[in-house]
Formats: structure tokens, sequence, C-alpha cells
């Protein structure tokens, strides 16, 4: 049974956008190019991050139908022994997607500076070596 609204499209997609970015854990987001997967642990912490992303390329397969380009990468707290990283990202085996991913990652990060764990610098000068 449909009700009617006086409500336009445009102010309930306002209110829906905003509504959407006001819920503080949500886990999946998805619009044309792109589904974010956000998957968390039982005490609310993040665990791992999905994306996929699914753009059209603009160009028409050979049965005329328009290209889409598939690939995505997930990201994993990681606390590495050897370094000071703190994530892994991993994308499979495919070639060419390292370099999109990097690409997709330094555009959405944008001036973030990284947080490494610790410093070896700061480690060794406390343990009184240089």
């Amino acid at each position: 049974m449909p009700i009617r609204s006086e409500y336009t499209i445009e102010q309930f997609e306002e209110a829906f956008q905003r509504f959407a970015h006001s819920i503080p854990k949500f886990t999946n987001v998805s619009c044309e190019d792109y589904t974010i997967t956000f998957h968390y642990d039982e005490y609310g912490n993040p665990r791992r991050i999905r994306v996929q992303v699914h753009r059209r390329t603009g160009r028409k397969d050979e049965w005329g139908d328009e290209e889409v380009e598939w690939w995505g990468f997930a990201i994993e707290k990681k606390l590495y022994a050897t370094s000071p990283h703190a994530t892994k990202i991993d994308f499979g085996p495919y070639p060419g997607v390292e370099a999109k991913v990097r690409e997709f990652i330094r555009q959405v990060m944008g001036d973030t500076k990284p947080e490494p764990r610790f410093s070896l610098t700061k480690y060794a000068r406390r343990r009184g070596t240089k």
C-alpha cells in the first residue's frame, strides 16, 4: 500500500545522505563505482576493510556492451615485528592491480600522514644506542 509525500526526491536524497553519514559504524557503502565493506570485532574495533572497484571504462566489448573494470583489495590490521607498518593490504596476484591500489589509496588518504606504530630511531635512543 503506497503513501503520498510532499517531499521531493531531492529532499529525500539529501536527508538520507545526511542520515547515512551520521551512523557511526556502518558496514556497507555502495555507489555506482565502489563498494566498501567494513568488518568490526566484538568490541567495535575495525578488523578488515574491503574495497571493490567496478567502474565503467567507456569502452565497448566485442558484443557491444560497455566494459566494466573490476578489481579490489582488503586492508587488515597487521602488527609487523620487523617494521613500523600497521596494516596489510591484500589484492591478490592480478597483474597491474598494485599500481591501481597504491594510486587509489594515495587519492583517498589525501593529506593524511601515516602514523607508524614505532620508530626504530626513538627505540634505539631509549635503549641508549645510536
